[in-house]
């Protein structure tokens, strides 16, 4: 027990020396991006966003398609995401994602990162009145593929199609990204990602422009039950590093609340999780600052998820699926029995009918579990062998 205080303890001071390594550089050199494909380093999900952008260690829900693909192997439900953002000057910026499990091989997803601008005015000499009014568009479709190679280990990658429109002139490209996704602890995750591999796009009067290949390290940490820190670098080519750091904090299950620091500026978010029967819907919202025009960015992100996951690896996913629990798989049960399905998100099992009984593990939305006796609001379930334990009626749900 000591041992294990202690190990937090160094990943924490860890965590917050490199944080503040991040700060020390990011103060010393801004720097704005630019060239082809910036559209592609702007971030998607408010969730990831909201945290500074520091999401490649973190790397689960829909949004991991951008971050780190490899984390989609340990996702096992069918979920959607939904981002619209209203930027200045007349700037639209959308993702969406959806990822699906295919049985015991992999998870894919498919993902569309859009950028729009409105109302360009252009002339043909210097005057005060446009001589005409035209838009421009930048879109990426990807196709993600993710596979936890073992429990520690899974790998993913993405295919990038890219399309773009700049009044009568279009382009279309295509472009590769790989990931790794390590999970050496039950609380500690480390996520490497390598994007824009090769990728470029040529336009119809023969120009062709080149993305530069841009390289991130992550790591996520839950010191706590139910706060995590997050801490990425990332690296483009002919561009100085970016730091990136931040937390999320859940003081009740269904309101997250975040905070970061994205190479220079101070993001924040929070959302809420609204269980429905078996499914979930999650909005998240972010705050932060524009690069170019110093102006507030608000954005919204739903996250819909379906069912519950694959019997293969117990659990959404997630994040904080315990060390002892990634090889399970469900077990077949020799005769009828009363069961009960998890409705929360993650639910703290205790070793007895109320709050003032200590926690003994962590349950996720969707797992089943057999039930046995019933004290008050509190069911006692069957965990795994011999262990049992005590869960709050709110957040299960009976099934025959």
């Amino acid at each position: 027990m000591h041992i294990k205080v202690k190990t937090h303890r160094l990943v924490a001071v860890c965590i917050a020396l490199i944080a503040i390594s991040f700060l020390v550089q990011s103060l010393k050199a801004q720097e704005s991006d630019g060239g082809a494909g910036v559209f592609l380093r702007m971030g998607v999900g408010a969730r990831p966003l909201g945290m500074g952008g520091a999401f490649v260690g973190m790397a689960n829900g829909p949004a991991t398609t951008y971050w780190n693909p490899a984390g989609l192997g340990r996702i096992h439900n069918f979920q959607f995401e939904f981002m619209n953002v209203a930027l200045p000057f007349d700037r639209t910026f959308n993702f969406f994602s959806g990822v699906l499990p295919i049985r015991r091989i992999m998870t894919v997803g498919v993902s569309w990162i859009g950028l729009r601008v409105n109302d360009i005015e252009g002339r043909s000499s210097n005057t005060s009145t446009p001589d005409y009014v035209f838009g421009s568009s930048q879109n990426a479709f990807l196709i993600s593929l993710g596979k936890s190679i073992t429990p520690f280990l899974s790998v993913g990658g993405n295919i990038k199609i890219i399309r773009n429109e700049l009044e009568s002139l279009t382009a279309t490209g295509l472009g590769f990204d790989a990931s790794l996704l390590l999970r050496p602890s039950y609380r500690l995750k480390l996520g490497l990602l390598v994007q824009d591999i090769g990728t470029d796009y040529r336009w119809n009067n023969n120009l062709t422009e080149g993305v530069p290949m841009n390289f991130r390290i992550g790591a996520s940490y839950e010191i706590y039950n139910d706060v995590v820190l997050v801490a990425d670098m990332g690296k483009t080519v002919d561009l100085k590093p970016k730091f990136h750091v931040g937390s999320e904090i859940r003081p009740v299950e269904s309101l997250p609340l975040r905070i970061g620091w994205n190479d220079g500026q101070i993001s924040g978010g929070a959302g809420f999780i609204l269980p429905i029967s078996n499914n979930s819907l999650e909005l998240d919202y972010a705050y932060s600052n524009d690069r170019l025009f110093n102006d507030d960015i608000h954005r919204l992100s739903v996250v819909f998820t379906l069912g519950h996951g694959s019997p293969r690896v117990k659990g959404e996913d997630s994040k904080n699926v315990p060390f002892e629990k990634w090889t399970d798989r469900p077990a077949r049960s020799r005769k009828k029995t009363a069961e009960i399905v998890v409705t929360a998100r993650i639910l703290n099992v205790r070793s007895g009918p109320g709050t003032n009984h200590r926690k003994i593990s962590k349950i996720y939305r969707g797992q089943k579990f057999e039930a046995l006796e019933t004290k008050g609001n509190w069911r006692k379930i069957k965990l795994r062998g011999r262990t049992m334990g005590w869960v709050h009626r709110n957040y299960i749900r009976v099934v025959d």
